[in-house]
């Protein structure tokens, strides 16, 4: 089987279509080679020779910045190779080997996949597309797999239905464009600190609020120099706030990055005529931190801005 796919691959090779590595392709798959063009294969469900006859995966939600999604599943006997592509993204395909026969499915041949999300990918209903792929490099009929890409906030699948999905009531998000360990810093009207380091709120000792009434932030980014390069942190208002919230970006540490230029975005949720649920952002703050910013958390940070809520 080893010796077919190899013989496979240099086929291809010299197929004339243009290889390249992949790596800014909104997705990727982990020991796949990347094709250039459009997936090979039939999309009628007419007769098409080799099928996939089987796809398995724990949830059919690709998130941006994802690593290591696992898809798995099994194709025709005569499969040695299969081909899966993000419907209408990206500018190619990944050519990915079969595994062993599957002697519980008569034959067929067992397949796995890799997949890594990129953070730019675009956010909406798609669907994943898999082509089985014979040793003479004949592509089958291609499966389509339905799936959801959330915005990289989160949005509760508000971007694949507007319409069933509402979105939180308002998403405070810090961006910034270095691998450092920056915070959000939020401080509700009472005195309540919630940041990437106490996402459920630190109330002060003079406040007595409740944090666990408080919005919540769905990530440390680059928390410890432990560099994800999401490099953005979301602070989620679940209902409606109210009062005034001050808002400050926190250089922890520099990671020996700095400096370090940030975006401050406020998207509040909105409900249009047809009934469908939005994200509109309408306030934008901006600034730069250099390296003598940074202090472990021993203050608040740089103050960006103040929020009113009604």
């Amino acid at each position: 089987m080893r010796f077919i796919v190899v013989w496979l691959l240099l086929l291809l090779a010299c197929s004339g279509t243009k290889q390249d590595s992949g790596l800014g392709e909104p997705l990727r798959v982990q020991n796949g080679v990347f094709r250039e063009g459009i997936l090979p294969g039939v999309t009628t469900d007419a007769g098409a020779g080799l099928t996939i006859t089987a796809v398995d995966t724990a949830s059919t939600v690709l998130r941006p910045g994802q690593g290591e999604k696992t898809l798995s599943g099994r194709a025709a006997v005569g499969t040695v190779a299969i081909g899966i592509a993000l419907g209408g993204a990206g500018t190619g395909w990944w050519l990915l080997p079969v595994d062993g026969p599957d002697p519980l499915n008569a034959g067929e041949l067992g397949w796995n996949a890799i997949l890594e999300i990129a953070r730019n990918v675009l956010p909406g209903p798609n669907e994943l597309r898999i082509v089985p792929i014979d040793a003479t490099g004949k592509a089958g009929q291609q499966r389509a797999l339905p799936v959801c890409i959330p915005r990289i906030v989160p949005d509760n699948l508000n971007a694949c239905d507007p319409v069933a999905n509402a979105p939180p009531a308002a998403i405070v998000s810090l961006t910034w464009d270095t691998a450092v360990d920056l915070d959000l810093v939020v401080v509700g009207p009472d005195g309540t600190v919630v940041d990437a380091k106490h996402p459920q709120g630190k109330t002060s000792a003079d406040a007595g609020a409740d944090a666990g009434a408080y919005p919540s932030i769905d990530r440390d980014s680059n928390g410890a120099c432990a560099l994800d390069l999401v490099n953005q942190e979301d602070l989620v208002f679940a209902t409606a706030p109210s009062g005034t919230f001050l808002v400050y970006a926190n250089l922890f540490s520099a990671c020996g990055n700095a400096p370090v230029h940030f975006r401050l975005g406020v998207a509040y949720r909105t409900r249009g005529a047809d009934g469908a649920y939005a994200l509109t952002e309408t306030v934008v703050k901006s600034g730069t931190l250099v390296a003598l910013d940074a202090n472990g958390g021993a203050r608040l940070g740089t103050f960006v801005t103040s929020l009113a809520f009604p």
